[in-house]
């Protein structure tokens, strides 16, 4: 009898909530199919977001090399991601319970914490983006949009990865819709010769600054990717359902704001990127009520998942479940979002591009190249990761401010995982 009651409090909970297992593998009995865990990566990326950095490479390199560099950067992406989707999906383990088994169960926290700390600026910084985008693009009152924004998220992060699911199995097709319509509009309006649009700044950015920004994007949930991809029923199935994101769903975004830019219908590119909302504003009843659904679908799918990847963290290092947290960090982020952290949205890009990429490759050559990082007891500190972490994250702000010209994220990446396999084995027996 109470195996019963048992089999039908689970059914009733996955109708509603289902667990968000946030302390433990996810069982294989409530693992995922295929085109449920890629709708999750597939809506992330394609967003305005892309597009504005998208329209900020191509103002600074022109069209052709712009296109170039998104497509490097994604593919580096894909690579990255992918093969820590891979581990996720073969495990079970969301993020912080992966980065235990790498860092340590004490070291893991400085990663963890940081990283799902970051994730919820990004989520207040989509939260002050749909404000300003209604307020800049259609004149609706910045305060109101933005709470309304901020509720909204909260809600659907609350649900769980159902909710996340669901949302970027809408958001992928709107994002074509409209953004169909704004290029339609932007070559009809502007220039139609978009292969031979050349930067039109001073001070253009590097093609190798290019790449490492296009990877800035998404170097943290993409590092986060397990809270995601855990839900796959193997590795094989993880590692696929990033390529729907990278290079498909992001690349297709940030194209559509270069696209855009090299029409020469966005009036200050360099600053503004591929922001194609102006495009849409003034044609109509019937488009601008698409337009501001588009805002808050899209927007909100980014700023879902950075909350989902913050609650799933932090629910784990507090020992809180994952949905206690959501609403903590949620208004923690709504009352960052409204303090106006939108403003320093290229900051942000900066400090993920330089400080992050290490720690995913020092995690895949943990879990995948040394493969030490299975065993059922875990050490409170693994030093020579720690340490790997600090080395590269030093040789990336160095070559940042020394050599902005080079691609920092791929330096990163390799300075990672060159001394943690070193590290490891030197000291580690």
């Amino acid at each position: 009898m109470e195996k019963i009651k048992e089999s039908t409090h689970l059914n009733a909970e996955s109708k509603l909530l289902d667990p968000e297992f946030e302390h433990t593998a996810v069982p294989l009995e409530y693992r995922k199919k295929l085109s449920s865990v890629s709708a999750v990566w597939f809506g992330f990326p394609m967003v305005l977001t892309s597009a504005v950095i998208g329209g900020l490479i191509t103002a600074q390199l022109g069209f052709k090399s712009g296109a170039l560099a998104m497509l490097l950067g994604n593919l580096l992406l894909f690579v990255v991601v992918g093969l820590l989707s891979y581990d996720a999906g073969r495990t079970g383990l969301n993020f912080s319970l992966t980065a235990k088994k790498t860092f340590g169960r004490s070291g893991y926290y400085l990663v963890s914490g940081l990283l799902s700390t970051v994730v919820i600026g990004w989520f207040a910084l989509q939260i002050g983006l749909t404000g300003a985008t209604m307020h800049d693009s259609f004149g609706s009152n910045l305060l109101v949009m933005t709470l309304a924004g901020g509720f909204l998220y909260v809600i659907i992060t609350y649900i769980g990865i159902k909710a996340l699911s669901f949302l970027g199995w809408i958001a992928a097709p709107f994002y074509f819709l409209i953004a169909a319509i704004a290029v339609y509009m932007a070559l009809k309006e502007g220039n139609s010769d978009i292969l031979s649009y050349q930067p039109h700044v001073s001070s253009a950015m590097s093609f190798g600054a290019a790449v490492t920004l296009v990877f800035a994007g998404f170097a943290d949930s993409g590092t986060m990717t397990a809270d995601f991809t855990r839900w796959a029923k193997n590795g094989r199935e993880g590692f696929l359902s990033t390529i729907f994101a990278f290079p498909i769903g992001n690349f297709i975004a940030e194209m559509v704001g270069g696209i855009v830019v090299a029409t020469g219908v966005i009036p200050n590119p360099a600053s503004t990127g591929g922001d194609f909302m102006t495009v849409l504003s003034g044609h109509g009843t019937l488009l601008t009520v698409l337009s501001v659904i588009f805002v808050f679908i899209n927007l909100g799918s980014v700023a879902t998942h950075c909350l989902y990847n913050g609650a799933v963290g932090w629910s784990h290092m507090s020992g809180k479940k994952m949905r206690t947290i959501t609403l903590f960090l949620g208004f923690l982020g709504v009352l960052a979002a409204v303090s106006g952290i939108y403003n320093h949205f290229f900051n942000w890009l900066v400090l993920l591009g330089v400080i992050i990429p290490p720690i995913s490759a020092i995690m895949i050559a943990d879990r995948l190249v040394l493969n030490r990082g299975n065993s059922a007891q875990t050490a409170a500190w693994n030093p020579v990761a720690i340490t790997s972490w600090g080395l590269a994250a030093i040789v990336s702000l160095f070559i940042n401010f020394q050599a902005p010209n080079l691609p920092v994220a791929v330096i990163g990446l390799v300075a990672g995982a060159v001394f943690y396999i070193a590290g490891s084995k030197l000291f580690n027996k």
